[in-house]
């Protein structure tokens, strides 16, 4: 294809050296991508046609659009496809991409996922037409050495990237501090302020002692003296920490210096997160605010080139003051809430979660109907990373032949732990390999066609 046949919608790659400005002492390439970041190529797709001369490119690695010139632009058409950081491979022409599968196994103590693997093996009963879930179709696996995955140097290694421009922070001042500024990345502050105060006021209007409305100082200053309590627990009754005198080693709290004890306590009698009004809805009281903090946490984070699929919790054992509290007997934390989370691997940054609702909302949820409960779930939170071509390490929980093919099918690699989950994986051979010997490992691959 001739760059005279470039039309809105075609695959294209530019080199990363373009935008690169000779008035930067760093170039913008090697902040990215290290010293020859130059030559990387970067995936992109043209969204709209400027001129005959200049289309503007959709770069999905970082969610940006720049204008680009037809001379920066190559076209990437159904004949080729980018396997390595500096050159473009020729494929025969037609040839569907293929997602390879490799699997390495030794000996293995115990499983401790049994607890809701339920979910887990409940993908694996779903479209038996699929040849990929049939339980009828045998995979052809090949045993032989791995010597490397090609998919480690198929892309570049992205950095991940603050959304923030170029930090300029003073800790000498509240308003400049590196903490402050991260705060303000993560907390949603307008939600706060729209819906959060007013609502809290409303409810409180009807109290005597609720002598003035709160304002957004004054919850800013109620959730410092909440983060010291967590950071520093004195046990008790939370009183202490305006009454204790302090010991020998630790000095006293007094958090009278801030905030009044018993306007705190008023506060946290009638802090109102939100109320979408469905009375069906177990989490209508503070569902608006998830997605706050979830908005918050996707957009303040690039995520570099590899990324971490997991569970996490929030301990609380508070059964009256919120629904979804699960007890998780293998978890550090086992009382509490699940979440599934994705989390940029260099930073171990948080960048996007889901709450574990439960079987029922979670039925009810994008993808479920034509994957399961594991697949859809890790589709539903990789969504934003769709053809960024990032490696994904996947929990035990949500890795199995059909996430690792969905994944590749959506631009994205994976690498997993395989326990109780292992339909279509060659658990057979790989135990008669291993023998149960210690230390023992066997690998094998297989290649299945994505249609």
């Amino acid at each position: 294809m001739s760059k005279q046949d470039i039309r809105v919608g075609h695959s294209v790659w530019v080199y990363a050296k373009i935008f690169d400005s000779d008035r930067e002492v760093e170039k913008w390439s090697e902040r990215n991508f290290g010293a020859r970041g130059g030559n990387t190529m970067l995936l992109g797709k043209v969204k709209e046609m400027i001129s005959s001369t200049d289309f503007v490119v959709y770069f999905p690695y970082d969610s940006t659009e720049m204008e680009v010139g037809k001379k920066h632009i190559h076209v990437l058409t159904d004949s080729y496809e980018i396997w390595q950081r500096h050159f473009v491979r020729k494929i025969p022409k037609g040839q569907r991409s293929r997602a390879e599968a490799a699997v390495s196994s030794g000996t293995d103590s115990g499983s401790d996922d049994e607890i809701e693997q339920e979910e887990g093996e409940e993908q694996e009963e779903m479209d038996s037409s699929n040849p990929i879930t049939s339980a009828s179709n045998v995979l052809p696996w090949v045993f032989e050495p791995i010597l490397e995955d090609p998919r480690s140097v198929m892309y570049p290694s992205i950095k991940p990237k603050l959304r923030c421009g170029e930090l300029q922070y003073n800790d000498s001042s509240v308003d400049t501090s590196l903490i402050w500024i991260l705060f303000t990345k993560y907390f949603p502050i307008a939600f706060a302020e729209e819906c959060i105060i007013p609502q809290t006021n409303l409810a409180a209007e009807l109290d005597d002692e609720w002598t003035s409305p709160l304002t957004i100082g004054e919850f800013l200053t109620f959730l410092g003296a909440i983060c010291f309590m967590i950071c520093y627990p004195l046990g008790g009754s939370r009183r202490r920490y305006w009454h204790w005198m302090g010991d020998e080693i630790f000095p006293a709290a007094n958090l009278g210096r801030f905030i009044q004890w018993r306007r705190f306590e008023l506060i946290c009698k009638y802090l109102t997160l939100g109320n979408n009004g469905l009375p069906n809805d177990k989490l209508r009281y503070w569902r608006e605010w998830l997605l706050a903090v979830k908005t918050c946490f996707q957009c303040a984070l690039i995520p570099g080139r590899n990324i971490i699929l997991d569970e996490s919790m929030i301990r609380n054992k508070n059964f009256k003051a919120a629904d979804c509290v699960i007890y998780i007997r293998r978890k550090p934390e086992p009382w509490g809430h699940e979440l599934w989370t994705v989390v940029d691997k260099e930073s171990g940054i948080c960048t996007n979660f889901e709450l574990n609702e439960g079987k029922e909302i979670t039925r009810q949820l994008k993808y479920f109907a034509e994957f399961g409960a594991t697949t859809a779930t890790t589709l539903r939170l990789l969504e934003p990373y769709f053809e960024s071509h990032r490696l994904v390490f996947i929990d035990s929980w949500f890795q199995s032949v059909k996430t690792a093919t969905e994944l590749k099918r959506r631009g994205l690699d994976s690498l997993g732990v395989v326990k109780t989950a292992h339909k279509n994986y060659p658990r057979e051979d790989l135990e008669a390999r291993c023998m149960n010997e210690a230390g023992a490992v066997a690998s094998a691959h297989v290649n299945i066609m994505i249609m």
